[in-house]
């Protein structure tokens, strides 16, 4: 090879190197979606604040064969405080004292506790896998990865509506226990989008405790009352 040979490789090298890598467009797509799911969710977010709504658990331990079901009103003040007002109970007191009233009680230590378990970039990394349709939409699909293992926290996914931009379900384990009498949860948290906001519709869980062995939790929201709630659709 001679001198200008060698001198037009090694250009043809320098300039292969310095040309910028083109940008992936899954990425790219991915962090446009994103970005529209965190403008929906702060849109809507003083929205989840001065509410009330019902929940009713359905709550069974297989191995003790014992069951319980309860209707409570979920408060959420306009600081973000959470508390609850039990309307009715029937079944097994364990089921009442050590799921429900546990599951209940780790919903109020997050608020209290001010912990940020929001689903955002401080919190998580995201993958995008992949488009289904789900209830007749279609939506996104993202891995989610915690960065820090902290209460509230979840590693399993997120479903984005395509249209919307607004979550329509969190499925995954939670990455620290919210009680020291619970060793592992693993829940599906589903939403209904309801004029432009997406409002909590169902959760199911399968809780390992440590006293009762595997416990299963359904809950069913239902009656969103307040100054800033969604009216219901027509």
């Amino acid at each position: 090879m001679n001198r200008f040979s060698f001198l037009l490789l090694v250009t043809a090298a320098v300039s292969l190197i310095a040309d910028p890598v083109p940008p992936d467009s899954t990425t790219q797509i991915s962090q446009q979606i994103l970005a529209r799911y965190f403008a929906a969710v702060n849109t809507q977010s003083p929205m989840t604040r001065g509410v009330d709504m019902d929940m009713h658990f359905s709550a069974r331990l297989p191995r003790m064969k014992k069951e319980g079901v309860m209707l409570a009103k979920r408060i959420v003040s306009s600081l973000g405080k959470i508390s609850f007002v039990v309307k009715s109970f029937t079944g097994d007191n364990t089921i009442k004292t050590y799921v429900i009233t546990k599951y209940m009680a780790g919903e109020v230590d997050l608020a209290e506790n001010s912990l940020d378990s929001g689903i955002n970039p401080k919190n998580y990394k995201f993958k995008y896998k992949r488009m289904e349709p789900f209830n007749g939409r279609q939506v996104h699909v993202f891995e989610l990865n915690p960065r820090k293992k902290r209460l509230g926290l979840f590693k399993g996914e997120l479903w984005i509506d395509a249209e919307s931009a607004l979550p329509v379900r969190e499925t995954g384990t939670l990455v620290k226990s919210p009680s020291v009498f619970l060793k592992k949860v693993v829940f599906t948290r589903t939403y209904a989008v309801v004029n432009g906001a997406a409002i909590p519709e169902r959760v199911e869980s399968t809780v390992e405790t440590r006293i009762a062995g595997k416990a299963e939790i359904d809950i069913h929201y239902s009656n969103f009352c307040g100054e800033s709630t969604v009216p219901p659709a027509p």
